[in-house]
């Protein structure tokens, strides 16, 4: 029974360290992302972009491109006892935009760190997308993902 007590008082006082780096429940669910989205070259401007990712929850963010085709989201992390668990994380990611009252997919991933970054292998999400290339799917990462998009230098 003592066990139990130690369980019920442990479990609250991880939760109460927050944001703190030791955390071991914390996982970042989506890394920052620097965007320009384009369409034959040209910024798309004024576009609503959606990000969503689904780990324990489907959820979404959205944002609207500037003049130039530029868009940023801040990271997201979230909290799970599941973290003290010894399971894979996997985390579906996406980017996603309107065009014409279409939802277009231009970027998905499936991420499996909880670091911030792990999608690029430790590099920031700074990427430009072309509307109009050709999908390509990338393996170099870890994971699988499909995108229109280039990593900037």
């Amino acid at each position: 029974m003592h066990r139990w007590v130690s369980l019920f008082v442990f479990v609250p006082c991880l939760a109460a360290i927050g944001c703190g780096i030791s955390n071991p429940l914390k996982t970042c669910v989506f890394s920052p992302v620097k965007a320009q989205l384009l369409l034959k070259g040209e910024p798309v401007k004024g576009a609503t972009v959606i990000r969503r990712w689904d780990w324990q929850n489907l959820r979404e963010e959205r944002t609207v491109t500037d003049d130039k085709g530029y868009f940023y989201f801040p990271i997201v992390y979230e909290y799970s006892i599941i973290r003290l668990l010894p399971a894979e994380i996997v985390i579906g990611q996406g980017l996603y935009t309107m065009v014409e009252g279409e939802e277009i997919s231009f970027w998905t991933n499936a991420r499996r760190d909880p670091d911030e970054n792990t999608e690029y292998q430790g590099r920031a999400i700074d990427i430009t997308c072309d509307l109009s290339d050709e999908e390509i799917l990338i393996k170099e990462f870890g994971a699988r993902m499909v995108t229109l998009c280039k990593l900037n230098p």
